[in-house]
């Protein structure tokens, strides 16, 4: 259960860092957030599986939901664009 206190523990303050930058620079728009946080999370999420291979299953899923995410939010852009 290590493990995963201290993915979640280094999750947390990374994100709590964004935001607090993203709000420092004016940053109000959610998709520019949203982003940012999916980016993050799976770039932290890829290097803790890599350095630790116990975690491996249970954070591949949490991957897949992030990028699908992801994917949504680029494709209501490139669709907001073409319109």
């Amino acid at each position: 259960m290590k493990i995963y206190n201290s993915y979640l523990l280094i999750i947390a303050v990374s994100l709590l860092l964004t935001t607090i930058i993203l709000t420092g620079i004016g940053k109000t728009s959610l998709d520019v957030y949203y982003s940012i946080y999916v980016i993050e999370a799976l770039v932290i999420t890829e290097l803790y599986v890599y350095l630790n291979s116990k975690a491996r299953r249970g954070l591949q899923s949490v991957s897949l939901m992030l990028f699908g995410g992801f994917l949504v939010i680029v494709a209501a852009k490139v669709v907001q664009i073409l319109i």
